[in-house]
This record gives structure tokens, C-alpha cells and sequence, in this order.
């Protein structure tokens, strides 16, 4: 009933966790916090935000050590910082070629 035809792409399942991400264009120089996170990219909470398109490198420091992924940004929403906590500002974030025990490394 509310399928349409066509390709249908499953959604990866999100998983909240706050982490503190390092990234930028090439030169890991801001900070943000993760939102949700799931195999396949990730919403970051920050108030320095890129165009879509643009690809980052993203650092999060985990107990075992600095997890290192290159993503894509897929949206981005500017805002005032009071809106931070909310998750209405920030980036969403796909991963380009993530590990595929990527859940398991953030999950343990």
C-alpha cells in the first residue's frame, strides 16, 4: 500500500552515541559531537558546517584508539549555537568505504 514502484534503498539502522568528532577538508581542524551513527555515515553536531559535496576527514577518539574515515557531506543546517543539543544544526555525513565491523568497533 504505501510502497511506490521503483528501487528502494534500506536504511541503515542509527544508533545514538556521543563521541567527539574531529574533522575537516582534508586537515582534521573543527570539533563536533556525533549525533547517531550507523554503518553508513553519521550526523554530526556542530556549528561549523560544509556544503553538501564537500568531503571531510573525520577523527573520533574511541578507548581503543583515534578511529580515522573519510565521508561526504549529504546535508548540512546552520543555526544558533543555543540549538546545538537539539541535533537542528550540524552535518549529515556518508562514509566513503567505512570498515565493515565499523558497528562493532563503536558498539563493543
Amino acid at each position: 500500500m504505501g510502497t511506490s514502484p521503483g528501487k528502494t534503498i534500506p536504511q541503515a539502522l542509527r544508533r545514538r552515541r556521543r563521541l567527539t568528532v574531529r574533522y575537516g577538508p582534508g586537515e582534521v581542524r573543527h570539533i563536533g559531537y556525533s549525533g547517531n551513527i550507523s554503518q553508513t555515515g553519521m550526523m554530526i553536531r556542530t556549528t561549523r558546517v560544509f556544503e553538501p559535496g564537500t568531503l571531510l576527514t573525520l577523527e573520533m577518539e574511541l578507548i581503543a584508539g583515534t578511529l580515522c574515515l573519510n565521508g561526504r557531506v549529504i546535508w548540512a543546517r546552520v543555526g544558533e549555537v543555543r540549538w546545538l543539543p537539539t541535533g537542528k544544526i550540524g552535518m549529515g555525513i556518508r562514509f566513503i568505504d567505512p570498515p565493515e565491523n565499523l558497528i562493532e568497533v563503536l558498539f563493543p
